[in-house]
Formats: structure tokens, C-alpha cells, sequence
């Protein structure tokens, strides 16, 4: 059904559950894997909004960041390989557009059939907050999306003296978090 699936990494928890789920669905379908690492250019005008920075710190500032989004896409080639699945990786740069905007434009030059992504599962004030590149990519994207939970985010609450703090059953939830979600296209 696929034959190229793209996945975004950043080597957070959430990329990497993201990374695992597309290895696994790449070698299902005997697909190929893009792997695609962005380098975002607005981390400059977020951590130092206001003040001077010399033109050489910005420079070596970004080739910071591309040198460890090639460490990250080695990474992925290592453990893409060791699962035979055959990836090729690619680094990208937002150049003032957003992640989400990056990620489409990859997966339709890509001719990506799917997209895989790792997502924090934030709610509430601090999506609203922060935003959301999957939320945007599964309004916009032409192909299906997977999106992976974060580790982090699919652990379950804390339970106080043996009380069960959900509300679904206790077997739905001792799944809950380890399956990918699909997402509404």
C-alpha cells in the first residue's frame, strides 16, 4: 500500500517513538523510509528577540544546529539499516516558514505516500501556546498522517492507594499510548 513513507526527527522521545512506528510500518509494507531533520531558523528570533547578536555567533549558531541534525539522520541510518529498511535522509531548513510548512512541501517533492510523526500530545493552553507542526500537517497534508505519542505523554496518571484515576477500563488503558493514533484526515 505505501511504498515511501516520511518521517520527521529531531531525536526527542516523541521523534524517536515517531522513528520506531515508521520502521515498523516501513518494513510491513516493504517501503521505503525519508527520514527529514529541520533545521528551524525561528529558534534565533525566539532566544534572543531584542537584543544584538554578532553576525558570526548566528552563523555558528545554525551550522550547530545543522552538524546535529546530521548526527541525528546518521542515527537514523544506523537504526534503519540494522532493520533493513532502506531510508534516505534529508536536511531541510524552515527559511522563515514554519515546520508544518517544511514538512509538506518535503512529502509532496518526496512523493511521500505517508507521513509519520511524533507527537508531544500537548492540550489545552499549552498547544494553544506553543502550537502544533502535526496538528498542522494533518489539516494540510494531502496523504495520511500517523501520529505517534510521545513516551511521555502515554504513561498513565499516577494512581493514589490502589484507585484507578481513568476512566476507561483498566484494559483499554494498560494499552493505552503503546499503539500509534491515527489521525483524522
Amino acid at each position: 500500500m505505501f511504498k515511501r513513507i516520511l518521517v520527521a526527527v529531531d531525536g526527542s522521545p516523541a521523534s524517536n517513538a515517531g522513528l520506531r512506528t515508521a520502521i515498523g510500518l516501513a518494513a510491513d509494507q516493504h517501503a521505503s523510509l525519508v527520514a527529514l531533520h529541520i533545521v528551524d531558523d525561528t529558534v534565533m528570533t525566539i532566544n534572543f528577540e531584542g537584543g544584538y547578536v554578532p553576525p558570526n555567533y548566528v552563523d555558528s549558531f545554525y551550522e550547530g544546529l545543522r552538524k546535529n541534525g546530521r548526527r541525528t539522520l546518521d542515527k537514523v541510518e544506523r537504526v534503519a539499516g540494522a532493520s533493513s529498511v532502506p531510508v534516505e535522509c534529508v536536511l531541510a531548513e524552515t527559511h522563515g516558514q514554519t515546520v508544518a510548512h517544511v514538512i509538506l512541501k518535503q512529502a509532496r517533492k518526496l512523493k511521500a505516500d505517508a507521513i509519520v510523526l511524533g507527537t508531544h500530545g500537548r492540550r489545552g493552553l499549552r498547544r494553544a501556546l506553543m502550537g502544533s507542526d502535526a496538528e498542522a500537517v494533518v489539516r494540510e497534508a494531502r496523504v495520511p498522517v500517523l501520529l505517534v505519542r510521545s513516551p511521555e505523554r502515554a504513561k498513565p496518571k499516577a494512581r493514589t492507594a490502589g484507585v484507578l484515576t481513568a476512566k476507561r477500563p483498566a484494559r483499554a488503558r494498560a494499552s493505552a499510548g503503546t499503539q500509534p493514533q491515527l489521525a483524522p484526515v
